[in-house]
């Protein structure tokens, strides 16, 4: 019988899981808002430029241009602006998504009528959007503060500022905006994650045994988790896109189906997938990392209590 996990480890596991990959990736998180703010600063600069009669040749903005802005205008330490407010939102988030998956997952296995049936994979993707979305918007204020503060369309100094300036221009409600668009990104990216993360483990898990190679835990899981991680991302990429311009821009991308008509009418379908390659990167690794490490806590505490048993 699998020892029962203490609901407190998967608190611990998911906040050491997301310190550790929220800090490693964060220059990822910051030049994918940069990207996508800046396609919409000079589609604005364009527009302006035609109602005056000019003409300014269309510049794209790609990763290496964004790295060279920032490092150029606050050094390579610019690179990790947003870090603190990254921490304050992914170290609870990712101790409140693994507790709250736990106890999902729990349920759900509670619930099949024999009792000892494993979870299906359609419960893996109801268990994942389930406890993502409910978490995501106990955090969506931190998450709007976070955006902001890595905007150089503010410049923000603190993030007291940023937090004082929501508030005073946009009520309570600033502090949700696109809360709309994060749900519908959020959401459905945890459920398939989960769902294609423990379908490659099954499968990689069988090979191994069919085959007789032994290959281990955390490669398997970090193998699975950049599978699913890229999986997941391709198809929500555009609502991440929106949830971006409906927090900078509240104004003028007021909600999802005017700043997705709007995105299609100045854009063209390519503009909602403004930023994928660098968050294509960043979710996969971030998910791989967090969900490895993440593992590699529980398992370990498992192990530890069948070794406490054992003697």
């Amino acid at each position: 019988m699998t020892p029962k996990v203490d609901p407190a480890l998967h608190l611990l596991g998911g906040a050491g899981s997301g310190m550790i990959a929220c800090t490693a990736l964060q220059p990822l998180d910051l030049i994918k808002t940069r990207l996508q703010q800046q396609r919409q600063d000079h589609l604005s600069f364009l527009r302006e430029a035609k109602t005056k009669g000019l003409f300014v040749a269309p510049q794209k903005s790609n990763i290496y241009s964004t790295v060279r802005d920032i490092i150029r205008t606050n050094g390579p330490i610019g690179l990790w602006r947003g870090t603190f407010p990254t921490i304050l939102r992914n170290v609870p988030g990712s101790a409140m998504y693994f507790f709250a998956l736990a106890e999902i997952r729990s349920a759900l296995n509670k619930s099949h009528t024999t009792g000892k049936n494993p979870l299906q994979s359609w419960d893996n993707l109801l268990a994942g959007a389930a406890a993502r979305g409910s978490v995501g918007f106990v955090m969506m204020p931190v998450t709007v503060v976070k955006i902001r503060y890595e905007s150089n369309f503010y410049n923000y100094k603190s993030l007291s500022e940023a937090f004082s300036s929501i508030v005073k221009n946009d009520g309570l409600r600033g502090l949700f905006a696109g809360f709309g668009a994060t749900f519908i990104r959020d959401a459905p990216f945890a459920g398939i994650y989960l769902f294609f993360y423990e379908h490659c483990k099954t499968v990689a898990n069988a090979w191994s045994t069919n085959n007789g190679v032994n290959v281990a835990n955390a490669a398997v899981n970090l193998g699975s988790g950049v599978l699913a991680g890229l999986a997941a991302t391709s198809v929500t990429q555009p609502f991440d896109m929106l949830k971006t311009r409906m927090q900078l821009k509240p104004l003028i991308y007021r909600n999802i189906w005017t700043s997705a008509k709007k995105v299609a009418l100045e854009e063209g379908m390519v503009g909602f997938f403004d930023g994928m390659a660098v968050r294509m990167v960043r979710k996969s690794l971030n998910s791989a990392i967090s969900w490895t490490i993440y593992e590699e806590i529980v398992r370990w505490h498992r192990d530890s209590l069948v070794d406490a048993k054992a003697l």
